[in-house]
């Protein structure tokens, strides 16, 4: 089970149960900690208690080949490393890579995987490399996807691998994401990857992730292989990476460097550490040994992610990536490269946030927030407005969600004088669910301000409530009443989700709409729009906030789609 329960920019944080009766939970954005069964540097048993580690992943092919094979297969990895929560092998692709071949055969390694106790088992893909010509990178993508699908038919207790491969070509790998995502893996791994990293090809890496993620399935775990480091967490995860795995730790112990979310300093260099963990806390620079630096890597590693996943649920994942980017000009290069994909991320990204809209630099005007803005307010009627980031802006939404709530660098604030309140209402309306919703603010329309504050609060019609307007963001909440309203003055279907039949008794009570009884959606519903639930001949039973756009309402099998805040009563109000 792999279920969204918060999400920001592109990001998302997601509960993901596996295993027998689920004994399992991995919580994502996450990484999956290296582990080498030649040279454990910190003990396995240690990553839980010491780093709060909640997967591991260690290489089968160097498993097979290790001097502890033999005590390998006998008592199976979990007890070989004393561990008890999952474990995801890699089949020795990269050493393809690295080393040029590998003496093992695709049906082998998944068998060998089976052996050893492996949870996610990974079948033996062909790395493409960034040099590898267009033929060679189609021959290797077929030859993979056919192992893939090979695998699929004899991994069924475990989590199977999908890897998407395609190399440089963009184009390949939106195919090999697409063909990838019809055999139904259990975990999407883009592989092929690492050549980009260690080159400082950031903008390159956007490109590949971006193609893939684009046209895979979105209810499974995207995992970037060998992205390791911190100073790409963030940035990776607002494109909707959810998983990394990490050998950097070991790795840069034994080369001397010092870890951080910006980059590496050779440990030779630093005349202080730079870092409150419990290793740096208690040791000097110099007393730092290759065990002891691998510890303060791993506690820089897993603040990191945890940095994340507190940036998302606080709505601030923008002003961390933004942040981050500083670290090296191509990271800036990479963030600028994403406008070229704010089409799509402007699907996933939520319409409103709880924070407000901090402008941190130029960077800041790429987001998906503020190309949705110039997106929404281009289909509107617009005619008195005001400039907001270069873009003409009606005076009704100066309090509405990110125009209204946003602190900008140079701003005097000139343009949040408001409109009339009925035009305000009228606009949001509109910015909101398009042209003809706003025809529901009649003339006998009453519209109801805070005491306190002076705002809008409440809109009444003929006694009844059509909805109120939301204080933090200004978007337009409408009660069962406000919401058939709408759809009275609106295409048939817009922002609609429809459910199965057997779901409507239970959507009538006030139950939320899940996402496997979703049978569809319209195109134009984002995660956090107020939307209208309908049976399968488009009657209105209730209205909520949608959880996901409608492509992944379709895709997930587990999960809240309509999280339900009114129900149509037999009279037709709420």
């Amino acid at each position: 089970m792999f279920e969204i329960k918060s999400r920001d920019a592109g990001g998302r944080i997601c509960r993901w149960r596996f295993g027998k009766k689920n004994k399992y939970t991995v919580n994502t954005p996450q990484i999956a900690i290296v582990v080498n069964p030649n040279n454990q540097i910190v003990p396995v048993r240690e990553l839980k208690r010491k780093f709060g580690a909640e997967i591991v992943i260690t290489n089968a092919y160097i498993a097979r080949k290790s001097r502890h094979a033999e005590d390998i297969e006998n008592k199976g990895l979990h007890k070989y490393f004393k561990w008890r929560g999952p474990i995801y092998t890699d089949s020795g692709t990269y050493q393809m890579h690295s080393k040029g071949k590998v003496d093992i055969l695709p049906n082998e390694t998944l068998e060998f995987q089976k052996i050893i106790g492996s949870d996610i088992i990974t079948p033996l893909d062909l790395f493409t490399e960034p040099n590898d010509s267009l033929e060679t990178a189609k021959e290797k993508l077929c030859e993979t996807v056919s192992r893939i699908k090979e695998a699929r038919e004899v991994v069924n207790e475990q989590l199977l691998v999908g890897p998407v491969q395609g190399g440089a070509y963009l184009s390949q790998r939106a195919r090999a994401a697409r063909l990838v995502s019809k055999i139904k893996p259990d975990v999407y791994a883009i592989g092929g990857i690492v050549p980009l990293m260690s080159q400082y090809r950031y903008r390159e890496l956007i490109d590949v992730v971006m193609s893939v993620k684009m046209n895979l399935c979105a209810d499974k775990p995207v995992h970037a292989f060998g992205c390791g480091h911190p100073m790409v967490f963030s940035l990776l995860v607002a494109c909707g990476v959810d998983l990394f795995d990490s050998a950097a730790y070991a790795l840069y112990a034994k080369d001397n460097r010092y870890m951080t979310e910006r980059g590496t300093e050779h440990l030779g260099e630093l005349r202080e550490l730079p870092c409150e963990c419990p290793v740096c806390t208690k040791y000097s620079p110099k007393e730092l040994d290759e065990r002891l630096l691998a510890e303060h890597n791993l506690y820089q590693t897993f603040k990191e992610i945890r940095t994340v996943r507190h940036a998302i649920h606080e709505g601030t994942l923008w002003e961390l990536v933004e942040q981050r980017i500083r670290a090296h000009p191509r990271l800036i290069e990479a963030y600028r490269r994403m406008r070229k994909y704010n089409k799509y991320l402007e699907t996933v990204v939520p319409i409103t946030c709880k924070k407000a809209y901090f402008e941190t630099g130029t960077e800041s005007k790429y987001r998906p927030d503020v190309f949705r803005v110039k997106q929404r307010v281009g289909r509107m009627n617009c005619d008195e407005g005001f400039a907001w980031l270069g873009i003409n802006v009606p005076r009704g939404l100066c309090g509405t969600y990110p125009v209204g709530q946003c602190v900008l660098i140079d701003d005097a604030g000139e343009y949040r004088k408001c409109a009339d309140s009925r035009d305000t209402v009228k606009t949001v309306l509109e910015y909101q669910y398009g042209r003809g919703a706003e025809k529901i603010i009649s003339k006998d329309v009453e519209i109801v301000h805070s005491k306190s504050t002076g705002r809008i609060r409440t809109v009444v019609k003929d006694g009844n409530l059509l909805g109120t307007l939301r204080a933090h963001d200004g978007l337009f909440i409408p009660t069962a009443y406000g919401a058939q309203e709408i759809m009275k003055h609106t295409p048939a279907g817009t922002y609609c989700v429809k459910i199965e039949d057997d779901a409507v008794p239970f959507a009538k009570e006030g139950k939320s709409a899940f996402c496997k009884f979703v049978v569809d959606g319209d195109d134009k519903i984002r995660p956090g729009d107020e939307v209208f639930v309908t049976d399968d001949k488009g009657e209105f039973i209730s209205c909520g906030t949608a959880l996901m756009n409608s492509r992944e309402m379709k895709s997930f099998e587990e999960g809240v789609a309509v999280k339900t805040r009114h129900v149509k009563c037999s009279e037709g109000t709420n």
